[in-house]
């Protein structure tokens, strides 16, 4: 009968005898292969489950487990069985364990933000300049070698322009280089070339610069002019440049209450803005008339209704602006069409 809770079974009666006819049990069975690295999870020749082998050394004598004689493992001194230190122990602080405080997050959640914002602004900044167009540089527009027809370097009055002024409304100045017009009551003020000089196809340089008031404002020539019974200028072309980059072109009619747009303000990265000198060029050549500005042509339209007139030049302090607007003219000649 097996032994309760024995688990191993008792040998049969009739097994190996010696000479007296008792039974002798069997010799020490050898160490299983699984515990000198054999495979894993098999049944040992006596029918027990041997243990997984833990990957040894070559040298198995300095692995902390030794095998026994009795095929069993044991363990090895204490020394030999303690664990590698840590990372954090090497360290002489547990990193991995240590809770992180409220003001780390804080800082670095506050270093993040300021990288982030600083790399957009420094991306904005590099494509916006990636992506402007690129404004021409201003070339001064060569002026003929022949003679002009008409020319003044407004050194002083010697030609008679009109220098009728009223304080605080309009103003005339020749002198130092400039013929300067300021006018400060939201009107437009002109100023005839002295003489009556009437002119038909031709070539007119002149400098131009917005110096006071506010970038909305234009200056700029008369062409053409002709007179009526209630004005100087009551037919025309005007060629206007404003303060602000922009540019336009106008007909007046004398049967009309307003002149007519030939160009409607149009932006030009040709022009320079209100306090710096801008090269102007107007050229008559029968019914086609072409506006350049700094050596860029920006604009020419063909119309047929007038062949010849007066020249004058003007500034407007348009409704919409501050009261004052002021402009300087420099340079001036008039040339023949094939100079």
């Amino acid at each position: 009968m097996a032994g309760v809770g024995s688990g191993v079974p008792m040998p049969p009666a009739q097994s190996q005898s010696g000479g007296d006819g008792l039974w002798t049990p069997p010799e020490d069975e050898p160490a299983s292969d699984a515990q000198w690295g054999g495979p894993v999870g098999q049944a040992a020749p006596t029918g027990l489950y041997t243990p997984p082998s833990i990957p040894q050394p070559m040298n198995p004598g300095n692995n902390g487990m030794s095998p026994m004689n009795d095929g069993a493992f044991r363990r090895g001194p204490a020394s030999m069985s303690k664990p590698p230190a840590s990372l954090s122990s090497l360290l002489g602080r547990d990193l991995f364990q240590q809770p992180v405080s409220k003001m780390r997050v804080m800082m670095g959640v506050i270093v993040l933000i300021i990288i982030i914002i600083t790399g957009s602004a420094i991306g904005i900044v590099y494509f916006a300049a990636k992506s402007a167009p690129k404004t021409p540089a201003v070339v001064p527009i060569p002026t003929p070698a022949v003679p002009a027809t008409f020319a003044d370097p407004f050194n002083d009055n010697t030609y008679g322009w009109n220098l009728q002024s009223v304080p605080g409304k309009y103003a005339v100045q020749v002198g130092g280089g400039s013929l300067t017009l300021e006018e400060s009551n939201h009107k437009l003020l002109w100023e005839p070339l002295p003489g009556q000089r009437s002119y038909d196809d031709f070539k007119l340089f002149v400098d131009a610069t917005l110096t006071k008031g506010d970038p909305g404002n234009g200056y700029g020539i008369y062409i053409r002019g002709g007179p009526d019974a209630n004005s100087d200028l009551a037919t025309y072309y005007r060629f206007a440049v404003y303060g602000d980059g922009g540019y336009a072109i106008f007909k007046g009619d004398a049967n009309a209450d307003a002149p007519t747009r030939l160009v409607d303000w149009t932006p030009s990265t040709a022009i320079q803005k209100a306090g710096k000198v801008n090269h102007i060029l107007i050229t008559a050549n029968g019914p086609t008339l072409t506006l350049t500005v700094n050596g860029q042509e920006l604009k020419t339209v063909t119309d047929t209704s007038y062949t010849k007139g007066s020249v004058a030049f003007f500034v407007s302090n348009v409704t919409d602006a501050k009261p004052g607007a002021q402009v300087q003219f420099s340079n001036f000649g008039i040339y023949p069409l094939k100079a």
